[in-house]
């Protein structure tokens, strides 16, 4: 877990602790107190249910502090968990949307902005919207993240490369990157699109079919938000192969990897990822270091 705090000044150390009965704690010594600004910006990496307790606690200190913030979550935890897809499931999307308003009512008008990386679907700036009291909620696009990496760009503005949508709910975002490729475009990029078939009560793909006859000599490259085990991409890739493509690249926001990277041996070429969640570093795997 990363948490860091930015003033005007400089950036401010935390110390976080857990108790012998699990619970969190937060201090930030009085010196420390002493130099956050009325302005102040957090950035915040969450991983798992400390992660979140532990920025909680933060937000708790500063807005007693009267501090005006600014969050950034590059990577907004349980943003796939956005409806109920099976009878059992919880709405997790909602509720941590609610966490993330539980200083709000003592502390209003005090949080300016929290802004997110690439995020799963609209439902979670809607809920954000909804459930907090954020005065502006923000999504960084993904061109905007894409655009920053040079070598990919040089791929995505040749003349043979085509960007591959990889299932219906991709569709408006997968557009959205096209349309910023096509103004670096003598012509515009060809978009092609592939049906997946998912099992609700599971999560696990069933099937992934590419919607194009041949691909011969051509690069495409594969774009999501998230790569979790990797299924999806594993399955297009292998069609993508039948097609005869030249290449095959994987640009996703948000590398988790949890099967790690060897699953796309002899299927993908080449991996991108930005820096929204940590990643070690081996050497088919390029970081975009993307700043906002």
């Amino acid at each position: 877990m990363t948490i860091q705090l930015t003033t005007t000044q400089a950036n401010v150390p935390i110390e976080f602790l857990q108790f012998s009965g699990g619970e969190r704690h937060i201090q930030l010594q009085p010196e420390l107190l002493n130099q956050l600004a009325a302005s102040t910006k957090v950035k915040a990496s969450l991983h798992n249910s400390a992660d979140v307790m532990d920025y909680l606690l933060l937000e708790n200190v500063l807005l007693e502090q009267g501090t005006h913030l600014s969050v950034e979550i590059p990577y907004f935890p349980y943003a796939r968990q956005d409806r109920i897809c099976a009878p059992g499931q919880a709405f997790s999307l909602d509720l941590m949307t609610k966490l993330l308003n539980s200083n709000t009512e003592k502390f209003a008008g005090q949080r300016q902005k929290i802004v997110v990386w690439d995020c799963h679907s609209p439902i979670t700036l809607e809920l954000l919207a909804k459930n907090t009291c954020f005065q502006e909620v923000i999504n960084i696009e993904p061109i905007e993240i894409i655009k920053q990496s040079t070598a990919l760009m040089q791929i995505l503005t040749a003349d043979n490369t085509v960007l591959i949508c990889p299932d219906v709910g991709a569709t408006q975002r997968t557009q959205a990157i096209a349309n910023g490729i096509n103004q670096q475009r003598q012509q515009a990029i060809e978009v092609i699109h592939c049906e997946k078939k998912r099992d609700p009560s599971t999560g696990k793909i069933r099937t992934a079919a590419v919607d194009s006859p041949d691909l011969t000599g051509k690069t495409a490259v594969i774009t999501d938000d998230i790569c979790d085990g990797g299924a999806t991409f594993i399955g297009i890739a292998k069609q993508l192969r039948s097609l005869n493509c030249q290449n095959i690249i994987l640009y996703v926001t948000h590398g988790i990897f949890s099967k790690g990277l060897a699953v796309f041996d002899g299927l993908v070429d080449q991996l991108f990822t930005s820096n929204s969640l940590p990643q070690a570093t081996p050497t088919k795997l390029n970081i975009i270091n993307f700043q906002n």
